[in-house]
This record gives structure tokens, C-alpha cells and sequence, in this order.
């Protein structure tokens, strides 16, 4: 029978394999190495062959397929970059974002406007917010900014074949507009 036989889903060795183990510190805490000896005894006394093979927790193995989150599963927000400048890889501009500072707060916290723009940006799915700009009145004021978008390798290759399937259509009018002109050009031969 193969060894991985005995092996229960999802755990890290099987029962040969964790008697295997056992044997091999057994053997290497008999060794004239004395710290070879003394690393291979506290293994061996650390070692538990029930935890060796219960399954792995969800922490050290995600299960891509499991479709329902668990309230301990929180899912990690993603980052928005602040850009200065317009970035060398393709983008798409989505939408221009406007937080306004509340109008019972007589003070204005650009922390806490600048914390609310780039949360309208996580929720409208933008990779990076571009042009950060203040705007509005002394009364009443605004941060401002730009929500991109970085294309994809999908997304370019849709934008690449609706621009051939373009293309197409200009040359096959261009074609038959020479055909036009041929057909009605005066015959000086």
C-alpha cells in the first residue's frame, strides 16, 4: 500500500510518515553529534503524531472553493494608491470623487476627507486615485480626486479586438470607396 494511502485529507503526513519521523529522531538523539543529539530529543519530545496528522487548519491551507465566508474570515482591503503623476500602465478613468467635509464640523480634518475619498474608491472598485485637488468655499470644503482603474491583460485584449474589428470595417469602406472611384473615373486611355 503507498504511503500517501494512509494520509487523510488535508494532512500533513500520514501515519507511516509520522512513525518514519519518530525512527529518524529516534535514531539522530543516539548520535555522537551532541547538538545534533540534543535538537533530534527535543524534537522527538515536542513531536505528536495525532497533531502530525489532523488536518491542516484554514490559516495555513485556503480553500479557494469554499464559497461561504465565515465571520472569522474578514476579507483583506485592498491598498488605493495616492498617484501624483498619470502611471506608465494602462488605466481607465472611472469616475471624479468628491468628499465634503461634514456640515456640522466647523473644522476641517483633511485626514478624515482624505479617509472617506479613498473609501468611495475601494467601493466604486478603483485600483488608485489620481489628481488629489482641495475645492469648495471657505465655508465649505472638498477633496477631490479621480478614480482609475488598471487594464488587464483581458482588458486590453478586448480593446484590441474591438479595435481590429474597427479597423476592419474602415478598410473594407475604403475598399469599396476605391472600387466607386474606379468605376466612375473618366476613362482617358
Amino acid at each position: 500500500m503507498p504511503i500517501n494511502a494512509l494520509r487523510k485529507a488535508g494532512a500533513r503526513m500520514s501515519l507511516q510518515e509520522a512513525l518514519d519521523r519518530v525512527d529518524k529522531l529516534k535514531r539522530l538523539s543516539q548520535s555522537s553529534n551532541e547538538h545534533e543529539a540534543a535538537l533530534a530529543a527535543l524534537r522527538l519530545k515536542t513531536f505528536d503524531i495525532d497533531a502530525a496528522r489532523a488536518p491542516r487548519t484554514v490559516e495555513e491551507v485556503p480553500d479557494v472553493s469554499q464559497s461561504v465566508m465565515t465571520e472569522e474570515m474578514v476579507p483583506v482591503e485592498k491598498a488605493i494608491e495616492v498617484l501624483d503623476a498619470f502611471p506608465e500602465i494602462p488605466y481607465e478613468t472611472m469616475d471624479d470623487l468628491e468628499a465634503h467635509q461634514p456640515p456640522d464640523k466647523s473644522q476641517v480634518n483633511w485626514d478624515e476627507l482624505h479617509f472617506a475619498l479613498l473609501q468611495m474608491a475601494r467601493k466604486a472598485g478603483a485600483d488608485a486615485v489620481l489628481n488629489l485637488q482641495l475645492k469648495g468655499t471657505v465655508s465649505k470644503k472638498c477633496l477631490a480626486g479621480t478614480a482609475i482603474r488598471y487594464l488587464t491583460a483581458k482588458d486590453l485584449y478586448e480593446i484590441d479586438q474591438e479595435n481590429s474589428i474597427e479597423n476592419e470595417e474602415e478598410a473594407i469602406d475604403m475598399e469599396a470607396k476605391e472600387r466607386r472611384d474606379e468605376n466612375t473615373a473618366p476613362d482617358y486611355g
